[in-house]
């Protein structure tokens, strides 16, 4: 596992803006630069100035509070990105649309949340043909659903991955691994107080906060507090694009 160093993802990300490269099937509209390969690079942060966080959601599940997640959003003036699984996206259309009109991110996070490694699920993790067998069948509904593609990042279920899963994401298209510095925790179900002073304590210039539309997460309930709270602390907030290209 390859965890990608912030100078080096910081130089790399300067050529955002640059020349268009069609590379791995990559959208010329996002003008991101290529990845060293011959894996996908692992981010869990961006750089560590300006003192700015960025918020991550994952949509695996049902519903939930993803609509009032997003009113917050749009009430806050946030830019986000939303991890959603095929399964997610096919169930809730006007949710995808939604996401995308109001101008946030898409992540592709997989068909239906299989472990690449089986760690997580005990399922016996999948080979490579089956780890872009699920983000291609993710992609194609999410460019049919909304004529935006989710390359070049995606988010691995349950954050498992080993090299041979980076190496097949990387060929598909997929440079980016998205991960997090600051887990809320809401996914086990603890109260949206406890969301809150966690987000708050281990926040840091830089941070991605990673949080779950579901109705068994609190995060939905607790995020106008966390968001209040953050800039408190003298913290903005960025869209993902803009805050690895800092």
């Amino acid at each position: 596992m390859r965890a990608y160093g912030l100078a080096a993802l910081a130089a790399i990300l300067l050529a955002l803006g640059g020349s268009a490269n069609l590379a791995h099937g990559r959208p010329a509209a996002q003008q991101l630069p290529d990845s060293p390969g011959p894996r996908s690079l692992t981010i869990s942060r961006g750089p560590a100035e300006p003192r700015v966080v960025h918020l991550s959601f994952d949509a695996g599940a049902d519903r939930g509070y993803a609509e009032s997640i997003l009113d917050t959003l749009a009430a806050e003036g946030i830019s986000a990105s939303f991890g959603m699984t095929g399964q997610w996206a096919q169930a809730n259309p006007d949710l995808i649309a939604r996401i995308v009109a109001e101008g946030h991110q898409l992540i592709n996070h997989t068909w239906d949340h299989r472990s690449f490694t089986g760690l997580s699920d005990g399922r016996g993790g999948l080979n490579a043909a089956q780890i872009q067998s699920e983000l291609d069948r993710t992609e194609n509904l999410l460019l049919d659903q909304t004529g935006k593609s989710t390359k070049p990042f995606f988010r691995p279920p349950y954050g498992d991955y080993n090299d041979a899963a980076l190496a097949a994401t990387y060929s598909d298209g997929y440079l980016y691994s998205m991960m997090w510095t600051v887990d809320s925790g809401g996914w086990r179900r603890i109260p949206a107080g406890q969301i809150v002073d966690r987000c708050l304590r281990l926040a840091e210039p830089g941070a991605i906060i990673l949080m779950h539309v579901g109705v068994e997460s609190r995060d939905g309930q607790a995020l106008p507090a966390v968001i209040a709270g953050l800039r408190e602390q003298g913290y903005g907030f960025v869209g993902l694009t803009e805050l690895l290209a800092r």
